[in-house]
């Protein structure tokens, strides 16, 4: 009996090991979280932004805070992958801070396109570019991982709503191409 109990034992351990330990979070909280974290560093780098131009700091300044940005786009895209799905109620309370995000990205851009001369003359037009680029492979991941977790009644709202965002940082990367 007391072995039979020991392979039962030792059977339940593994099998509690073997399982993988979920690790999805199911909070509307959660996925408003990504997107008012990146909105935060949105922020921080239309500051440095206007800054930079001002004079008052180094252009590098902006390009650190815009690879942190780029970071935390891609960090918000792996999180929402491992989220669970939301229903249709919680899918439509992301609108909000999309909207608001994606007007962050817009205000963002035109201060980055404003600024294009002062990166020219120092020679960062290039790192913004890439930084750009990185932004946008991001904000793609972020759109990919969203859409299939709402409902497919709002998919392609979400899709939509998440594309935005890759509209406005496009538009950066066009005026950086030239």
């Amino acid at each position: 009996m007391k072995f039979a109990t020991s392979i039962l034992t030792l059977t339940l351990a593994y099998s509690a090991f073997a399982e993988p330990i979920p690790n999805q979070k199911r909070s509307l909280a959660d996925y408003q979280n990504v997107f008012n974290g990146i909105s935060a560093q949105v922020g921080v780098v239309s500051g440095n932004v206007a800054s930079y131009v001002a004079g008052t700091i180094a252009g590098t300044v902006v390009q650190d805070s815009s690879n942190d940005l780029v970071d935390i786009i891609n960090t918000g895209a792996t999180n929402v992958a491992g989220f669970a799905a939301l229903g249709t109620l919680d899918a439509l309370s992301l609108v909000g801070p999309i909207q608001t995000l994606t007007a962050d990205v817009s205000d963002l851009i035109d201060a980055v396109i404003g600024a294009e001369p002062n990166f020219d003359a120092d020679g960062l037009s290039a790192d913004v570019l890439a930084s750009l680029q990185g932004q946008r492979a991001g904000a793609e991941a972020l759109r990919d991982a969203i859409t299939p977790k709402v409902p497919a009644a709002v998919q392609e709202i979400a899709a939509d709503l998440a594309e935005g965002i890759v509209t406005e940082i496009d538009r950066g990367i066009v005026a950086y191409s030239d």
